[in-house]
Order: C-alpha cells, then sequence, then structure tokens
C-alpha cells in the first residue's frame, strides 16, 4: 500500500522549483522580439496552486497573444510536471498612475 501512495503524491516543491520550471516550459514559446520574464520575488502558494507572475518587456504586447502563450504553458507545466500553476501578467506602469 506504501508504494501505492508514493506513486500518486509528489513532494512539495519550493517557490525557487516552481520558477525553474515555469522558466524551462516559458522557453519554447517565448516570442521573437522580446521576452517574457518570470518575477521570482511574487511567486505565491495558496493550496496546492501557485501564483507566478511573468512580465513582458515589451509594453505593447498584444493580451491575446499573452494569453496564448502563457495558456500552453499552464498546460504543459499540469501535463509534464504534475504543477498546478497560474501564470498572471505584470501589472504595467500606466496602470498604477492616478488619472
Amino acid at each position: 500500500m506504501g508504494a501505492a501512495m508514493n506513486k500518486t503524491t509528489t513532494p512539495e516543491r519550493t517557490a525557487q522549483e516552481i520558477v525553474r520550471l515555469v522558466e524551462e516550459r516559458l522557453a519554447p514559446y517565448q516570442p521573437a522580439d522580446h521576452t517574457l520574464d518570470v518575477l521570482p520575488d511574487v511567486t505565491h502558494k495558496e493550496g496546492r496552486w501557485w501564483y507566478v507572475i511573468v512580465s513582458s518587456q515589451r509594453s505593447s504586447l498584444n493580451p491575446a497573444e499573452y494569453n496564448a502563450r502563457v495558456e500552453k504553458v499552464e498546460r504543459d507545466l499540469k501535463k509534464l510536471d504534475n504543477a498546478h500553476v497560474v501564470l498572471l501578467p505584470d501589472v504595467p506602469d500606466w496602470m498604477n498612475r492616478a488619472s
């Protein structure tokens, strides 16, 4: 019975391991004209879900393009790494300015 439990459970991952996994899975989906960067200092875990911020160096990144890329990464993380990760966009500077 102990061997069966080992197959279904996975060891707890650290924030650093999750960041490394996200960076690895993000690499094939990087845009040609700029970079999507993981912001490791704001990685957060709630329950079994990790929340990771992915920032674009290009302020004019099309939201649909961003979403398509991160959805593929999230799917790969779940399927290949059994990791429950939500990738979130960084808030652009202009959103922090008062109107």
